[in-house]
């Protein structure tokens, strides 16, 4: 049964905005709910009020607005994916949304919810980690900006007030001479949640690497970096000898723990498999594969609602 008294649909964020203030902590936005459903149909989150926003306008799109590529919260993983802004600009986001879980989940689910839900297992919030993501947070008292790494306090805690929602997720566009490759493990091939993964993004001028971010999932409380690995590589070729020790490097920097799906040992010697994988890509020009064409089960808008 469903655990949830009043249902609100604002047509605009001032709207969804004055809702937030006027029920405080007993409200929470919905919009695909692939998350929120769930969480509350087996109780494991309380929310009399919902909000949903699915409708505002505003909130659903796509830009490249210099110096930042502009995205709604409630664009989709796979229009993320269809976007050609996204993936030559900030491909390594793309490689990640379509990553999420099965076409029905990345037609419905949002990049606000996963970044909001900020389970340490999701898989866009590692891509926009690398990639220096800053998020817009509003409220009926202002509007402030936030990088993406000071975002996550803990497992599923963020640093939002009851009555702010996200607006606006602001990327840095890649540089020409940048690549990015994301990598995931899960229990499947596909449809599952994440053991492991990584998001690496190097930029390589007169073959030697300038600049490297390394970010990890799965293996601590919120998503993190590898400072030490990405050091390593700047300055020199991405050659075999700096990729391994790279690799070797983000294995150390990942706190994973024992669960059900997986041990932390594994965990920690599979950031080795994925990093290295990702750096020898970049270094040989490769990029993960995915099926073409797209399926988009909302037919011809491009998996936005209909």
């Amino acid at each position: 049964m469903a655990n949830w008294q009043v249902y609100y649909t604002p047509t605009s964020v001032d709207e969804a905005l004055r809702l937030l203030a006027d029920h405080g902590p007993d409200a929470r936005l919905i919009a695909g709910g692939t998350d929120l459903l769930i969480e509350l149909e087996r109780g494991l989150r309380r929310a009399p009020v919902l909000i949903d926003i699915s409708r505002v306008p505003g909130l659903g799109g796509i830009a490249l607005e210099a110096p930042h590529l502009r995205i709604g919260p409630l664009v989709t993983h796979n229009r993320l994916v269809a976007s050609r802004e996204v993936t030559e600009r900030a491909g390594v986001l793309a490689q990640a949304a379509w990553a999420v879980g099965a076409p029905a989940i990345r037609n419905r689910g949002t990049l606000g919810g996963n970044l909001i839900t900020a389970s340490p297992a999701n898989d866009t919030i590692p891509a926009l980690w690398a990639l220096g993501a800053r998020l817009v947070l509003r409220s009926i008292r202002g509007e402030r900006t936030v990088p993406i790494a000071e975002f996550y306090r803990g497992v599923r805690q963020v640093d939002l007030a009851p009555d702010e929602m996200l607006v606006e997720v602001r990327v840095p566009p890649m540089h020409p001479d940048e690549r990015g490759v994301f990598l995931k493990l899960g229990l499947r091939r596909a449809l599952a949640i994440s053991l492991v993964n990584a998001a690496v993004v190097v930029r390589l001028e007169d073959g030697r690497v300038t600049r490297a971010r390394i970010a990890l999932g799965s293996v601590a409380p919120t998503i993190i970096r590898a400072p030490e690995a990405e050091g390593v590589l700047v300055g020199g070729p991405l050659s075999e000898e700096q990729i391994e020790r790279a690799a070797e490097l983000a294995a150390r920097a990942a706190v994973p723990i024992d669960d059900i799906r997986a041990g932390a040992e594994y965990r920690r010697r599979m950031v080795q498999v994925l990093v290295r994988r990702a750096l020898r890509m970049i270094a040989e020009g490769e990029e993960p594969s995915r099926p073409d064409p797209l399926p988009l089960l909302w037919g011809r808008t491009d998996g936005r609602f209909p």
